[in-house]
Order: structure tokens, then C-alpha cells, then sequence
């Protein structure tokens, strides 16, 4: 990502509606697969400004890895040590150490995304569990992708067949972000009718209209426990490490 999207991130994670209704879909995910009668060992890959590895820490040890200095030193202005710098094509763990790797909004930025899925199995125990996050609908591709360095947008489709050629049994798959969608429609479509203004996807919109987003989003989240959504904005995995 470019240098400025961390810092964006880092203001915004813990109240804009996105990260929110992110946060609300894999951890309502998390509570309702794992196993916590110990506890667990967990990597956070991309781990970014790190707000999500005070959310993993309640399963176990979370730590996590990101290729980007300022990422890791924002990790460390929120309290946060256990970082490393490292790529996520290349994790510097044996094999087997892990119960969960999660990648909230990463495997988009990687060239060789199913190279980058066999290895975070490799370092995942066998019945571990994977947990990813990631744009979804080609379609949608515009500015805010470009200036977060993705390289594509997923299909449901495409995801699924990706995650079996790593070696992976899917628990949980669906697309997310479906009811949000009409709504970012119209915001890009107004944008561009009207050239004086600027439609900003990383933003806080007003309490109002924040508010009312992070409400739709966990009315959504019955629809998205249960995949019956045939379209959204993102996509959401559950992936189990197979022998």
C-alpha cells in the first residue's frame, strides 16, 4: 500500500463502518469454529497498524507479520510488540506452528496468490484453520484498489478453486458487503457526474450516515453466516489445512 493508506487506516480502523462490520463477520466466524479449551497459537499476516491482533489475543498468542516498517510502527503506538517484518510469501516459522493464520485484506496484493496460500498452510498445524478476508467483483476495480496496490478483485468462484489447488477444505465461504452495495454504487455514480467533487471510499462519513452503514452491515451478518448472499462487495473464507 501506498505510505499514506496506513496512517488513513490507523485513524479510521477502530470506527468506520467497513472495519467494523469486518471485524463483526470474522470473529463472529472465529467464535464459532475454533476450539478454545487451550489456548491457541495465532499469525496475523499483513497485520497492518495491528488493531485486529488485540481482537486474536483473546484466543491465544497472536503475532503478526507485514512487510511495511511504518505498519509495524504503528503496530507499536497502539501497545502492540509481537510484529515482525516480514513478506507473507515467506513466513520465517516451522512448519505446523500455528492453529489460525488470518489475512484480513492481504491476499489481493499478492502476484502469486496460491503460492502464498500453500505457504501459510505450511505453517498452519494439521486442522488449523485459515481465515480470509478480500475484495471481491472484478467489476469494482477503481482508484481505491490502485492506490492500495491490488492486483485483482475475487470472484466467489475463483477464491474456492484457488484455496482447493492450496490444499485447503472450505468450512465457511460468502460473499459480504451485499446490502452496502446499491449505496457505493450511487456514491462512485455521483462522483463521476459531478467532476467538482471527489468520492472518498476511506473516509468517516458523518455519525449519521456511519451509524446507519455499521447497522446495515450487522443486519447483513444473519445473511452472510448463513452464505446466502449471491453478490457483495467483499468475500469472506473459512479454509481448514487438509492431510
Amino acid at each position: 500500500m501506498e505510505s499514506s493508506v496506513y496512517e488513513v487506516v490507523f485513524r479510521l480502523e477502530e470506527q468506520l463502518w467497513w472495519y467494523k462490520g469486518r471485524r463483526k463477520v470474522c470473529f463472529g466466524l472465529l467464535d464459532r469454529f475454533l476450539n478454545r479449551v487451550e489456548p491457541l497459537e495465532l499469525l496475523d499476516i499483513g497485520c497492518g497498524s495491528g488493531y485486529n491482533l488485540q481482537f486474536l489475543a483473546r484466543y491465544g498468542r497472536a503475532r503478526g507479520l507485514d512487510m511495511s516498517e511504518q505498519a509495524l510502527e504503528l503496530c507499536r503506538r497502539r501497545g502492540v510488540q509481537d510484529v515482525s517484518l516480514h513478506e507473507g510469501e515467506a513466513i520465517p516459522f516451522a512448519d505446523a506452528s500455528f492453529d489460525v493464520v488470518t489475512a484480513f485484506d492481504v491476499v489481493e496484493h499478492i502476484e502469486e496468490d496460491v503460492t502464498a496460500l500453500i505457504e501459510w498452510r505450511r505453517v498452519l498445524k494439521p486442522g488449523g484453520l485459515l481465515l480470509i478476508y478480500t475484495p471481491a467483483l472484478p467489476w469494482l476495480y477503481n482508484e481505491h484498489d490502485r492506490i492500495a496496490h491490488h492486483k485483482r478483485r475475487y470472484l466467489r468462484k475463483e477464491l474456492r478453486e484457488k484455496l482447493f489447488r492450496a490444499g485447503y477444505q472450505i468450512e465457511h465461504l460468502s460473499y459480504v458487503n451485499a446490502f452496502v452495495l446499491p449505496l457505493v454504487l450511487l456514491a462512485r455514480a455521483t462522483a463521476w457526474l459531478s467532476p467538482g467533487t471527489r468520492h472518498r471510499e476511506a473516509e468517516l462519513p458523518s455519525p449519521l450516515v456511519n451509524g446507519f452503514l455499521t447497522w446495515l452491515c450487522g443486519v447483513e451478518h444473519w445473511f452472510v453466516r448463513r452464505s446466502l448472499l449471491p453478490i457483495g462487495m467483499s468475500l469472506v473464507a473459512l479454509a481448514r489445512k487438509t492431510d
